[in-house]
């Protein structure tokens, strides 16, 4: 299925339409205190649908802030974090398949979700504050390109 560009009122190609289906997943995962837990969904139709669950896993963390404000993640970044003490939310998703009593397969999507400051913080004290050392680093193409001046 191809991606659909939205065009704003100056003719140019606008950002992605905004996914945040699973946002109410996140937001009770969240209050539950299940952060940092292996979840298990419920089982999909098919391997497209668990994958479909999954990128929408992935897109709701990505604009997820507790704050409630829809454009929190966009305003602000995540170092600096939100104004309002907003929880911002990283997921790791994949798609795993338990069979039944039957034996035919079912699709699952197992995910945890994980708070961002947490996370950096981890990164930071198990590979220290030098982002070369790091596994993967995020912003590496953005640092290379303010260093080559084409920022």
């Amino acid at each position: 299925m191809a991606r659909m560009i939205e065009r704003g009122p100056d003719g140019r190609a606008g950002p992605p339409r905004r996914d945040d289906r699973y946002g109410v997943v996140i937001g009770t995962v969240r209050l539950m205190g299940m952060l940092d837990r292996l979840i298990l969904s419920p089982p999909a139709r098919d391997r497209d649908h668990a994958d479909e669950i999954r990128r929408g896993l992935h897109r709701s963390a990505w604009y997820y802030c507790s704050c409630g404000e829809p454009q929190c993640t966009r305003r602000y970044d995540n170092i600096a974090g939100c104004p309002d003490g907003g929880q911002r939310i990283s997921v790791r998703a994949e798609i795993v398949t338990k069979p039944d009593a039957a034996g035919r397969k079912h699709y699952h999507v197992q995910f945890r979700l994980h708070d961002k400051r947490e996370s950096m913080r981890a990164v930071i004290e198990k590979y220290g504050p030098d982002r070369s050392k790091w596994p993967y680093d995020p912003r590496q193409k953005q640092l290379r390109s303010k260093t080559n001046g084409n920022v």
